[in-house]
């Protein structure tokens, strides 16, 4: 055996790699934000503008299908009386998403700086993360709990690590459009519980940022400088 451990970035990352399969030695250590990543630096006024004057639901990643961009759309049309649905994020030639003609509500932001988009997660109300692919630990649902927003995620992926259910926000059943909308309309119709969920989501965010999870890659290689096994988990 060459490798002594192996490192997935989240339990998906394991389950989809073989590991616990084949019995391999390995341990899930996540991908990390900045501790400050909640710090939100002032930004350029006439950026902010193009965000709604009221308060709105927020969407960022790259506009593509594999990001549940147009389940998010179809979603959105069904909800009752919406604030905004602002997207944020870049055009891609991967199962690309029209970003023109969009429904009434929705508001497409191209290209925005970090610290613009961690602005608008300050202002949103709720974020929403529908992808449809595994993604293997995204940091745009710890950004948003870094900043103390609910997050409404697809069960899959890194997100199951990420997200817990009923208590930093809600996961649905990728690709379930009912689902995503009753997600939303609950929470939007619950301002204690969003509340609730971004107090707890910035506890949680705490596990993802640099200063707790390098630690653990250190203590990781220290245990296998001095020979001693990797417990798999």
């Amino acid at each position: 055996q060459l490798v002594d451990a192996f490192v997935p970035v989240s339990h998906a990352v394991a389950v989809g790699n073989d590991l616990i399969k084949q019995g391999l030695p390995y341990e899930v250590i996540p991908n990390f934000v900045p501790d400050d990543v909640g710090h939100v630096p002032a930004v350029d006024d006439e950026v902010l503008r193009q965000l709604p004057d009221e308060p709105f639901l927020l969407f960022v990643g790259a506009f593509g299908r594999y990001k549940g961009v147009d389940l998010l759309l179809e979603s959105y049309q069904l909800l009752s009386s919406p604030p905004p649905l602002v997207l944020i994020g870049y055009e891609t030639s991967e199962y690309p998403i029209a970003t023109k003609d969009m429904p009434p509500g929705v508001i497409v932001l191209r290209n925005w700086k970090h610290d613009a988009v961690m602005a608008a997660w300050q202002r949103c109300l709720i974020g929403i993360t529908p992808s449809m692919w595994i993604e293997p630990c995204a940091t745009t649902p710890m950004e948003a709990m870094a900043v103390g927003k609910p997050v409404i995620a697809t069960r899959i992926g890194g997100f199951i690590d990420i997200v817990k259910d009923g208590e930093t926000g809600l996961l649905v059943t990728p690709g379930d459009v009912d689902g995503l909308v009753e997600a939303i309309a609950r929470l939007l119709a619950n301002p204690q519980e969003r509340a609730a969920m971004g107090a707890a989501g910035r506890e949680q965010v705490r596990n993802f940022q640099a200063s707790t999870v390098i630690p653990r890659y250190e203590a990781l290689y220290t245990r296998l400088l001095q020979g001693e096994p990797v417990v798999s988990g």
